[in-house]
């Protein structure tokens, strides 16, 4: 009867996950009559070779024991043999002071699983193995001189759609998915591994979505090997182009991309081409419902069982993964599922559940080519932002999920830019933004150059002015809070994404180059050039560096600070030691809101820094920019 209503509880997870279960009254058993229930079977001895097996094609419950042998593990075989594929539940009570194995095999004979998790005096259970002819079932002893009485139950159903198939703890028995197909399926023991086969095809919409199909993505060779085919089957070049038509077409080309919103890049004679961009990657999101007593584990492999990505939830808790990255070219992926070690030394253990089934379901992400992708904690792996061109906006989108995720970004430029980083409010988290520098030396730590982590719950972060040349890196992750007197990074929504944006423009240097909140990083200013900057976020530093070290004698200076609404702007002039260490000079930080601040003083020789700041350090504006000047005096 347990066995029965487990069945009926499968069926109602493959109904609502919109799958069918084919069991029902119009299905005639295969043996006996509705009513008549399992048949009652004694073991007959001998029966320790598969030669001597006793067979069972229906429900049945056999009556056997294990001889204890001190000179070897006695061993009793079945054969079951339905007449036709059936998925059988197959389960051996515990004998006590004996270690049961439930050992199965294929037609051949060929070992496919052993079962062996209940330890000494509790039985072993395979709720769900897949019989398509016949399999050979062993029960046995897992020492010598240990035996006793034991029942053997097994009993029939008819395969039901959306269903794994035990055996399926390998590549080459992997289950089948679809694109939105759920697939319900048990941690029967506590090595249990389900493997499943997931084909991709690239735009395809998810089976049964409705979704149209989007044009797949050039594949990686075309686009890298896309200008020596076009040169091997190209006619004759002309002789001797003429520069200026050259440069007259260029120019062309790039208004035409400018009016057409900026889709590729346009390089100008003698600049250096960018690198072609890497075909996107498709972004998946993978649900898997909580089974109680497990600790579920998720690996998701290439073609080759590569592993791609690894992840490993609390025990007895849903996880629910959102843009999970596939490689373009990754045509078939396989998704793992198993019972992930909890608990610590002799504690450890590894849960399973034959009463209650998971479900597994994998979709395309809605944010399709802007989507991040997963993993990306590390810079390293760090998901791609691809602008329009040279310079522009672009966006990428993600979720904070599960707890303590971390989500890294990067944009590769050709020239210096001057980047705006904005980044959404989400509900219930509480985000925080950095800009993080690479280890100067192999083996070193990344730096954290720059944070914004003003907002609150909801609210949105931002960085102004982040200079970048070759790679900048922005990082998104939730804010530290405390928690039981301990500080945490445990937000999470998996639901609602958030939205990084970048705004690139050229870097003409008439504005801050963030990070410059120390010395080391000062933004270089002259005599003549105003430049502009923000006090954002708050406690926000700026350090601009003038160098007077090639004056041969004293310099008039009048530094001007137009300041901004909100924020009582401070300027403060320090002159370089010999040591290398700044020392205050001058100060102007009357603090009267947006009034101007000004310094004269008259300078030797040598290398000075102008900091500017909210004298007070409690407010910002990331909106209105200062005006910072240096003038030389008659």
């Amino acid at each position: 009867m347990t066995r029965r209503l487990g069945w009926v509880g499968l069926c109602a997870v493959l109904l609502a996950a919109g799958s069918g279960c084919r069991k029902g009254a119009s299905e005639a058993p295969d043996a006996g009559a509705p009513d008549a229930g399992p048949a009652a079977l004694n073991e007959q001895e001998p029966n320790d070779r598969p030669e001597q097996a006793l067979s069972i094609s229906g429900d049945a419950v056999v009556t056997a024991g294990l001889a204890a042998d001190p000179s070897r593990a006695d061993e009793d075989w079945y054969r079951l043999a339905p007449g036709s594929p059936r998925v059988a539940d197959v389960s051996v009570s515990g004998i006590p002071g004996s270690d049961v194995t439930l050992g199965v095999f294929d037609r051949d004979r060929n070992p496919l699983v052993t079962v062996n998790g209940g330890g000494e005096g509790q039985g072993e259970h395979l709720p769900n193995l897949y019989v398509d002819g016949e399999r050979w079932v062993r029960v046995a002893a897992a020492r010598k001189g240990a035996g006793g009485a034991y029942r053997l139950q097994v009993s029939f159903r008819a395969p039901g759609d959306g269903e794994e198939r035990e055996p399926n703890d390998r590549a080459a028995d992997a289950t089948p998915l679809l694109l939105g197909q759920a697939v319900a399926a048990y941690i029967g023991h506590a090595a249990d591994e389900d493997w499943y086969r997931l084909e991709l095809q690239p735009g395809a919409g998810d089976a049964g979505s409705g979704e149209p199909a989007a044009p797949a993505p050039a594949p990686a060779e075309a686009t890298a090997d896309a200008g020596g085919a076009a040169e091997a089957n190209a006619p004759p070049a002309p002789a001797a182009p003429d520069p200026d038509e050259e440069a007259r077409r260029a120019e062309e080309a790039a208004a035409q991309a400018a009016q057409a919103g900026g889709a590729a890049a346009v390089v100008l004679p003698g600049a250096t081409p960018p690198p072609p961009p890497e075909p996107p990657g498709i972004a998946l999101r993978i649900d898997l419902s909580a089974v109680p007593g497990v600790r579920p584990e998720l690996t998701l492999l290439s073609a080759a069982e590569a592993p791609l990505f690894t992840t490993r939830g609390q025990e007895g808790q849903p996880l629910s993964l959102r843009n999970i990255g596939v490689r373009a070219n990754d045509q078939v992926v396989y998704l793992v599922v198993k019972s992930a070690w909890s608990g610590t030394g002799k504690e450890a253990k590894r849960g399973a559940n034959t009463d209650t089934p998971y479900t597994l379901s994998v979709t395309r992400e809605p944010a399709g080519a802007n989507a991040e992708l997963e993993p990306n904690d590390a810079l390293a792996k760090a998901t791609p932002v691809q602008l329009p061109g040279p310079t522009g906006t672009a966006y990428k989108e993600g979720f904070l999920s599960p707890k303590g995720d971390v989500d890294t970004f990067v944009l590769h430029t050709q020239e210096p830019l001057r980047v705006r980083a904005e980044l959404s409010g989400v509900e219930r988290l509480d985000l925080m933004l950095s800009v993080v520098e690479p280890p100067a030396t192999e083996g070193g730590s990344e730096t954290v150059t720059l944070r914004a982590n003003d907002g609150a719950l909801k609210e949105p972060e931002r960085l102004n002015d982040v200079t970048c040349q070759g790679a900048c890196y922005f990082r998104v992750e939730g804010a530290p809070r405390k928690v039981e007197g301990k500080w945490v990074k445990d937000y999470e929504n998996a639901e609602v994404p958030y939205r990084l944006t970048l705004t690139a423009a050229p870097d003409d240097g008439s504005y801050e180059r963030e990070p410059n909140n120390t010395p080391e990083r000062a933004t270089p200013i002259t005599i003549g050039k105003p430049l502009r900057g923000t006090v954002f976020p708050k406690k926000d530093t700026d350090f601009y560096r003038l160098d007077l070290s090639d004056r041969p004698v004293r310099t008039s200076l009048k530094v001007t600070l137009i300041g901004v609404l909100k924020v009582d702007v401070g300027l403060y002039l320090h002159r370089l030691g010999e040591d290398g260490k700044p020392q205050l000079v001058q100060t102007s930080d009357r603090a009267k809101g947006d009034a101007p601040e000004s310094i004269r003083y008259s300078a030797e020789p040598g290398v000075y820094l102008l900091e500017v700041r909210d004298s007070k350090n409690r407010e910002s504006n990331f909106q209105d920019p200062y005006q910072l000047s240096v003038e030389e005096e008659g």
